[in-house]
């Protein structure tokens, strides 16, 4: 269903609704949608209510022509408003890549809406003024490629070390198609608005996580490992799972061992 969240019409799917479970918000990375969670809910359903919500201009919710409403700030204002108004009571919130950035910052923000926190393929941020300003150059040229050669980019994001998978053809497909759905403009709003230059560094705010925190990571990914490495030793109350034969995609890759980390983390947690 499509929800109207400060302006922008936002699609949010619920799964199931059985009362005695918690509620677990899953937020999908960059050029992705819920739909690509898909392969993972089906393992989740037995202890918990699955919630996928699409996030700023991704699949079917609306974007914004300026890449300012694409910022930090504006996103956690929706997500708080959405999750507030539409659930009753404190999540587990899950996010993928993009999603994990932006699900670090809203529960550093609104710590009454989440009890648990699972993160995959997440970060806290670039710290330093030289190495922010070179990603956001970085992610401005990429805004341009999309713009101008969308198809182009596409076919180099591919290609990317960090995206070679061990996923099914049908799964790696179902990627490719949801990217191609995107509207190319709002794609390069995100990078410009929220890109991992852009975005706010929170190493500082790390220790004032109060609720758990699950990190997840593959182990073909090396420089994610080093960083929730950091994230893990610096989370009062975190624990790290390396996933064998995963890269960055670990619930793409390897579907069933990310759903177990998961049923394990929220059935420890739940205080609901």
């Amino acid at each position: 269903m499509n929800i109207r969240v400060r302006g922008i019409s936002y699609f949010i799917k619920r799964h199931q609704e059985k009362p005695a479970l918690p509620e677990l918000v899953l937020l999908h990375g960059f050029m992705g949608s819920g739909e690509l969670f898909q392969e993972l809910i089906d393992s989740l359903l037995s202890f918990s209510n699955p919630i996928t919500i699409d996030l700023l201009g991704h699949g079917k919710t609306e974007g914004a022509e300026l890449h300012y409403r694409f910022s930090s700030k504006e996103q956690v204002a929706d997500l708080s408003k959405l999750i507030a108004e539409q659930i009753s009571k404190p999540v587990f919130l899950y996010g993928y890549s993009m999603g994990a950035r932006l699900a670090l910052q809203l529960a550093l923000h609104r710590l009454d809406l989440v009890q648990g926190l699972i993160l995959e393929s997440g970060t806290f941020g670039i710290e330093g003024e030289t190495e922010q300003q070179a990603r956001q150059a970085l992610d401005a040229s990429r805004a341009d490629q999309i713009i101008g050669n969308f198809d182009g980019f596409l076919d180099d994001w591919a290609t990317k070390p960090l995206f070679q998978s061990s996923a099914s053809i049908s799964e790696l497909d179902k990627v490719s198609m949801i990217q191609k759905k995107q509207n190319n403009i709002w794609m390069a709003n995100a990078l410009l608005g929220f890109g991992t230059g852009t975005m706010p560094c929170v190493r500082e705010e790390l220790k004032n996580l109060v609720s758990p925190v699950q990190l997840i990571v593959g182990e073909q990914d090396s420089k994610f490992i080093r960083i929730n490495q950091t994230m893990n030793k610096e989370i009062p109350d975190s624990t790290l799972s390396i996933v064998e034969g995963a890269n960055h995609r670990v619930h793409s890759d390897q579907p069933e061992e990310c759903a177990k980390i998961i049923k394990f983390f929220i059935t420890n947690h739940n205080l609901l």
